[in-house]
């Protein structure tokens, strides 16, 4: 916005600025306009007066010079004034070159700012991201650890179950033998 703010003012100044030379010229024209008609004036005047042939001669000769000199003059300062006027454009527009310049590197300087900034940003993501992912990992790994020594604890939990139920299995079919050998005796001894 302020760039924008800039960029009006300096349309405005060259505006004034031509504005300036419009009125510049135009009293020009007023001052070119009464020379012109000074000259003519002067010259209606001798031809109509009544004097002799060289001092009509000499009249015009002196108020030709005259009006020469004053042109001259008025030529030189106008010479003076356009180059003023030049050397003031050229001035403003060199300054204005020069803001714009500015303006620019300072939008270059900030766009690269704003850049590194969102790089910056960028790599912290990421970095936070491989954080969350190493983490999430050793959740992982640790999940599959836990998961691990559960199985292996069923499995001796299994194992031992297993133990006892065959040592179940043999005390019992060592009562069945010993309660059939029980049964034999009785039944022998019944007999």
């Amino acid at each position: 916005m302020a760039e924008q703010q800039k960029t009006q003012q300096a349309k405005e100044e060259v505006k004034n600025q031509a504005e300036k030379a419009k009125r510049a010229l135009g009293k020009r024209d007023v001052a070119t306009g009464t020379i012109i008609g000074g000259v003519v004036g002067a010259a209606t005047s001798l031809l109509f007066a009544p004097k002799a042939g060289k001092d009509l001669r000499n009249d015009i000769s002196t108020q030709t010079n005259t009006a020469v000199g004053k042109c001259k003059d008025f030529s030189n300062s106008t010479r003076e004034k356009c180059t003023d006027w030049k050397n003031t454009a050229t001035e403003k527009s060199q300054q204005l070159k020069e803001k714009f310049k500015k303006n620019k590197d300072n939008e270059q300087s900030q766009e690269e700012q704003s850049t590194e900034e969102q790089t910056a940003e960028g790599q912290n993501e990421a970095a936070a991201t491989t954080e969350v992912d190493t983490s999430q990992e050793k959740q992982t790994e640790s999940k599959e650890q836990n998961k691990q020594q559960d199985q292996n604890t069923n499995e001796d939990k299994n194992k031992q179950k297993n133990k006892q139920n065959t040592s179940k299995t043999k005390s019992n079919s060592n009562k069945k033998e010993e309660g059939e050998t029980t049964l034999k005796t009785d039944d022998d001894t019944a007999k």
